[in-house]
């Protein structure tokens, strides 16, 4: 990674701040005991499971649903284009490592972004899949020259796993690949995912991206917790946050495309922070793509077992596997990975990062144009305070803790009362508190 990029594109600590406005074991602290208090009152006043009965919420009329529909064309062709500007820019710049239009896009842009994005709003990635358009526009293509057509060929096989590899693969670039962030990596790496998620719908139908895209997946799960979604029917529908993550199919390979990106996410934290380079030393080239990886790895391990010795705890309270309590509390972790995600990149989209990706998005080829304006933009690091974005780092993670402690809680007394059901998450909240305390603990050594 060049010097110039990397005061944009470092990994974690880009734009976090580790000068807490308090001292570290207060948050510590306050996280464990707003877990705590979570968890005793929901005991003491949640008795039955609410969320699901939520989750279908009500129709807002039909004629959301025609203004999404009309919208949903020119969002699609808009996100097309800037796939294709992202591509265009980083093949056109790789030799001269000049323009860092595409990396800002795909690590800032869509990894961020679209995380939070689909969070509040729902699934937009459904719309925006640059891939899917392009097996649209293939598909049309085909039938147009009589020749065969995509068709679903019902379960992939694998399931969602081929999206745990893709992302596994994707934090591989962003996180480990010493050379990830120039023009050249980037560039690589969006033709071979391009090639993977089109060739996959060739082979598989549209049904591919649907469990194939880490990204579309991803997405479609933090979308679950938005109060806005579309049903069967295409109907807009309103309903309470987060009770759309009932709705998640309890599945092992689901929990491990969560666990895969909290995982990722804490190491970015990690590497970027002022212990790593005390753990493993000062390193380049592939040297540093080995240890990196093998630090990835061991992260994301320690974070499945973590969560795995909280299921194999619960499941002694209330006769079930392991494996069928990570199943059915696989829902739970999506707060968690919200929380993580808005807690470490938080300063990169709204500071260096995302302020540089629109200056940059009037001129992607770095070629004297100003399309939209933005070109002679300045980034504004005074935007926002250290002590705001210390502020927005601790209540993410609490907060989307929290959420994980009433989802996970709601899900218990579906099937146990109230007492029982408390006793049997308590080794569950000693995983969450220790995932938050260390999730703070990273952010105040960056």
């Amino acid at each position: 990674m060049t010097a110039e990029l990397h005061s944009v594109l470092a990994h974690a600590g880009v734009g976090s701040r580790g000068d807490l406005p308090l001292p570290f074991y207060l948050f510590a602290v306050g996280a464990a005991i707003a877990l705590m208090v979570t968890f005793i009152s929901l005991s003491l006043f949640w008795h039955r499971a609410w969320l699901p009965a939520a989750a279908s919420g009500r129709s807002l009329g039909p004629a959301f649903g025609r203004v999404l529909d009309v919208v949903a064309v020119p969002a699609r062709l808009a996100s097309l284009a800037l796939f294709v500007l992202a591509l265009g820019s980083s093949v056109s710049s790789a030799e001269l490592g000049s323009q860092r239009f595409g990396p800002l896009s795909v690590y800032v842009a869509l990894w961020v972004g679209m995380a939070i994005v689909s969070a509040v709003f729902g699934d937009v990635w459904r719309v925006l899949n640059p891939f899917e358009t392009i097996a649209l526009a293939i598909e049309w293509t085909a039938g147009k020259l009589g020749l065969p057509q995509m068709e679903d060929s019902g379960e992939i096989p694998g399931g969602y796993w081929p999206a745990v590899v893709a992302l596994g693969w994707f934090l591989f670039f962003e996180l480990c690949y010493h050379d990830g962030a120039t023009n050249e990596a980037v560039g690589g790496a969006m033709i071979a995912y391009t090639v993977g998620m089109v060739g996959g719908s060739a082979v598989y139908g549209r049904r591919w991206l649907r469990q194939a895209d880490g990204f579309g997946v991803l997405f479609s799960l933090l979308a679950k917790m938005a109060p806005i979604y579309r049903d069967d029917t295409g109907a807009v529908r309103l309903r309470p946050p987060l009770s759309g993550l009932t709705t998640i199919a309890p599945r092992i390979d689901l929990a491990a495309v969560l666990l895969v990106v909290l995982g990722g996410t804490t190491f970015d934290s990690l590497a970027g922070s002022t212990l790593w380079p005390d753990l493993v030393g000062n390193h380049r080239g592939w040297t540093a793509t080995g240890i990196n990886t093998a630090g990835m790895v061991i992260v994301i391990a320690i974070m499945a077992l973590l969560y795995y010795l909280g299921s194999l705890a619960v499941g002694w309270f209330t006769e079930q596997t392991a494996a069928q309590v990570a199943r059915r509390f696989a829902h739970s972790l999506a707060p968690i990975v919200l929380g993580y995600t808005v807690a470490h990149y938080f300063s990169l989209l709204v500071l260096d990062g995302g302020q540089n990706f629109l200056r940059l998005l009037s001129n992607p080829f770095d070629r004297g144009s100003n399309w939209f304006g933005t070109a002679d933009w300045s980034v504004n690091f005074l935007l926002v305070s250290t002590d705001a974005i210390a502020w927005v780092q601790f209540l993410a993670i609490i907060i989307g803790h929290i959420a994980a402690v009433l989802v996970a809680h709601d899900r218990a007394v579906e099937t146990s009362d109230a007492r029982e059901a408390t006793w049997a998450q308590l080794p569950m909240l000693i995983v969450m508190v220790f995932y938050s305390v260390v999730g703070l603990w990273l952010l105040q050594k960056a």
